[in-house]
């Protein structure tokens, strides 16, 4: 694009459809800088973001790298056009943690192919530590206007676990957890099954449930499961390294999300997430997500010599 006087105008209405995401209200996120292409927004401190640890919880993060990309994206498209707006994907690595400070996340458009739009997010610490990068890809098309939408809809769920067996502890559900509502329903060896309510503070400027919400709960319940797997003990600590989500559908009510640990290769825990409508059963979330669990070794002193790798893995 090349009218600037264009691009303002873009750049204002991008600005205020932000306004009426509630989501971002929820988080206490502030845009900081907007220019076409390009947003920085500002995540302040607060313990409501922080998970059991004490530091920013993934779900913040991620919601956060969604909102700065969606809002990047929204700055060169039309909305007087009649299209359909939503996020297509998201990815995270997660390079290191933050813990009582602000953090920013800038986003920048990296191309602009037709209907998509193709986005790398990073999120830094006050000291410009890098703590997240993200890559998004969010969707602007009228392809379908005039038409009949082509869908199709033969999902290959988990099995829902019998009996729900509700977790004895619920250390993780605390901070930036607590706050969205997203409730523990079942755990057994490597399965979660977690709730989240959608309310006013879950939602977008459309009134879905916002993409980064159903990140949170894809990342919360990965691990749930991861931890299903070790009992409590000294020395033991893990954390989300990467996680890829995929959105084929919007969500305008509550959500369940099954959460299966796929393979254990000694520290490393790779999970499948499933996210459905609590009411039609509909696939709202698709997420991989890995995670690092490190884990102190027994004392055997009769054991001398290598100790064997300790994997799980079920299909």
């Amino acid at each position: 694009m090349t009218d600037t006087g264009q691009d303002s105008r873009r750049v204002d209405a991008a600005r205020a459809r932000f306004a009426r995401v509630a989501f971002a209200d929820t988080l206490g996120v502030a845009i900081e800088e907007l220019a076409y292409d390009r947003a920085l927004l500002r995540l302040p401190f607060r313990p409501d973001n922080l998970n059991a640890r004490g530091v920013l919880q993934g779900g913040a993060s991620a919601s956060l790298v969604t909102l700065a990309g969606t809002l990047a994206a929204w700055t060169g498209i039309d909305f007087d056009a009649e299209i359909n707006l939503s996020c297509v994907d998201v990815s995270l690595q997660y390079l290191s943690a933050s813990k009582e400070e602000d953090v920013t996340a800038e986003a920048r458009t990296l191309r602009r192919g037709g209907a998509l739009i193709f986005l790398d997010v990073t999120v830094r610490s006050a000291r410009g530590t890098p703590l997240v990068h993200g890559a998004l890809t969010y969707q602007a098309s009228d392809y379908a206007a005039g038409h009949a939408p082509r869908l199709r809809a033969e999902h290959v769920l988990l099995p829902a676990p019998a009996p729900l067996i509700a977790p004895a502890e619920r250390r993780l559900f605390h901070g930036y957890v607590e706050k969205l509502g997203i409730t523990p329903e079942h755990q057994s060896p490597g399965r979660a099954r977690l709730s989240m309510p959608c309310t006013p503070l879950h939602v977008d400027e459309r009134g879905h449930v916002h993409a980064g919400a159903l990140a949170s709960i894809v990342d919360i319940a990965a691990v749930s499961a991861t931890w299903s797997l070790v009992p409590r003990r000294p020395g033991i600590r893990g954390s989300t390294i990467g996680m890829q989500v995929t959105f084929p559908s919007p969500a305008t009510t509550a959500v369940v999300a099954d959460a299966h640990v796929q393979q254990r290769s000694e520290e490393l825990l790779f999970s499948t997430v499933h996210v459905t409508s609590a009411d039609s059963g509909q696939l709202v979330a698709m997420g991989q997500v890995s995670y690092r669990l490190l884990e102190p070794w027994e004392e055997e002193p009769s054991v001398t010599g290598p100790q064997p790798p300790r994997v799980f893995g079920t299909s």
